[in-house]
This record gives structure tokens, sequence and C-alpha cells, in this order.
């Protein structure tokens, strides 16, 4: 898959504010990214892309602190963001530890009403029973983009504003 991100904005999408949706109290990130490490080029391409736009991305080669468990790590980052992105492939669903985050998050739902936006990178993934209830997001679909930063999804009700500003386009690769 190649991500594009185009700088052009049009008359009638550069009068919206381009602002991303305040954090609150406790709050660091807007969104907590859990992917395996066999998808780092695609989950960094689309980090980039939420992070141009102003939005605060986190993700565990980064933003985890040296020293502390695996564990505390993923609890504090998981209650320091708004939402969490499951980019869900074959290699995530083996993983133990994205598993991990996957659980965590369904927890902190659970108590905080938090959202969990699974992604499907992979349009063949069997999807653990424990994730089935969740709507998920293709990332093949060309409105990928779109779909994942519009209100009730990613950012709040800025977010398509957002998405409109940076301009950004999906184009699948052969």
């Amino acid at each position: 898959m190649e991500v594009q991100v185009s700088s052009e904005i049009s008359s009638a999408e550069s009068s919206f504010p381009s602002a991303p949706p305040s954090l609150r109290d406790g709050e660091h990130y807007h969104v907590f990214i859990s992917y395996s490490s066999t998808d780092y080029q695609w989950t960094h391409a689309l980090i980039h892309q939420l992070e141009s736009c102003g939005l605060q991305a986190c993700y565990h080669e980064r933003d985890f602190t040296p020293g502390r468990t695996v564990l505390e790590n993923m609890s504090e980052c998981i209650n320091e963001s708004q939402k969490v992105l499951l980019v869900l492939s074959a290699e995530f669903l083996r993983s133990r530890w994205c598993l991990l985050e996957a659980n965590m998050s369904l927890f902190r739902d659970c108590l905080e009403r938090k959202p969990i936006i699974p992604v499907m990178l992979e349009p063949d993934v069997s999807v653990p029973l424990h994730l089935c209830h969740l709507t998920y997001l293709e990332a093949s679909d060309p409105a990928f983009l779109k779909k994942l930063l519009r209100t009730d999804s990613l950012c709040g009700k800025v977010a398509h504003i957002v998405y409109f500003n940076c301009r950004i386009l999906m184009k699948m690769a052969p």
C-alpha cells in the first residue's frame, strides 16, 4: 500500500479551522496505536500522516519509558490516550504483546467508555472472538483515512476538517 500526502488545499477546504481536538486532563495522546513490528512500515506511514495533521499518536518504540515494565508502559500509554487503534494482521494475532494490548484496551473501554478502532490491514485475517463485536475499518478501502478521521471515529468534531486540510490520499499499490 502506498500512502501519499498532498499539500494542495482548495479554497473551500482552506476556510475550515485545522486545530486538532483538545486533550482532556490526564490525556497526552489522541490515539494509542497497537501493531505488530512486521507491520511497521504501513503503521509508521499512518502515524506520520496523523501527526502531520496535529494529532498526538502514541506507539511503543518512541513513547514507552525505558526501565519500566512493558505492562506498566502499556497500561499508562493506553490510559493516557483518548482512543486505541489496533492494526490487525495475521502477525498481530500471533503476538502475545499485541493481544495483551487489545485486551487491556477492551478492559479500559468497559471502564471508561473510550473507543477501540480496529483496522484490518489484511482482508482475510480471522478476528478473535473477543474482538468480533467491534466494527472495523479496512486499510484497503480507498476512503480509509476519511472514515478513520470522521466525527465518531478517531478525533471528535474537527476530524473531518483535519482530513480535508491535510488532503491525505490513500492509493493501493498493485
